[in-house]
């Protein structure tokens, strides 16, 4: 399994995204989304998923995890995790 890294930028978005799931639907659930998305995390330095070219800068990579998209760097050795936004968000204003 490759290494995973998440930058600050990355651990504040999960830090967020667990504390807007919280406000609206309770800390267990928080605790399930944000928990898939370290799952989908795990599963793309395993190779159990792939991502796609993100389009928005070159080498950057994407993977769709419930409502939000996992962006990220990979090597030979490491999953470099830069940041986790909402489908809706401007991935080209936030990278």
């Amino acid at each position: 399994m490759k290494r995973i890294a998440f930058t600050p930028a990355a651990e504040a978005d999960i830090d967020s995204i667990w504390d807007y799931s919280a406000e609206m639907w309770g800390a267990d659930q928080a605790d399930t989304y944000t928990d898939a998305i370290r799952d989908t995390c795990r599963a793309l330095a395993e190779g159990r998923k792939r991502g796609r070219p993100a389009q928005v800068l070159p080498d950057f990579q994407k993977c769709l995890c419930g409502s939000h998209v996992i962006y990220f760097l990979e090597s030979a050795g490491s999953l470099d995790v830069v940041r986790i936004l909402h489908q809706r968000q401007d991935a080209g204003r936030h990278l």
